[in-house]
């Protein structure tokens, strides 16, 4: 199992969109979305900051390839964010009920 870590733009339409397909597709087996983080960073030699949400995508990691590329694709921002944590230790019911859950991706 894997988690992906991304974040979006403040305007939720589009990302509940993304949600539902990556559950509904098998690709993911749980995605949690956290309201209204505050980011700060450079751009431009100037600070900038963003309302955002936090999104964390919980998934097999046969699934990770056909996952990113989809973010890609499909991503409001031209560079996503994208970090996978790979947890050590996860309850063997949870783990078994995600990758249950999701599907394996198809052969290409």
């Amino acid at each position: 199992m894997l988690i992906a870590l991304t974040t979006f733009p403040n305007d939720g339409r589009k990302l509940k969109q993304l949600i539902q397909w990556l559950i509904k597709s098998g690709i993911a087996a749980c995605i949690q979305r956290i309201n209204y983080v505050k980011s700060y960073y450079m751009r431009e030699g100037k600070l900038k900051t963003e309302e955002e949400k936090i999104v964390l995508i919980k998934f097999p990691k046969e699934n990770k390839d056909q996952l990113t590329a989809f973010l890609k694709k499909n991503h409001p921002y031209q560079i996503p964010e994208l970090v996978f944590l790979a947890p050590e230790d996860v309850d063997k019911v949870y783990l078994e009920r995600v990758q249950s859950q999701a599907k394996k991706p198809a052969k290409k």
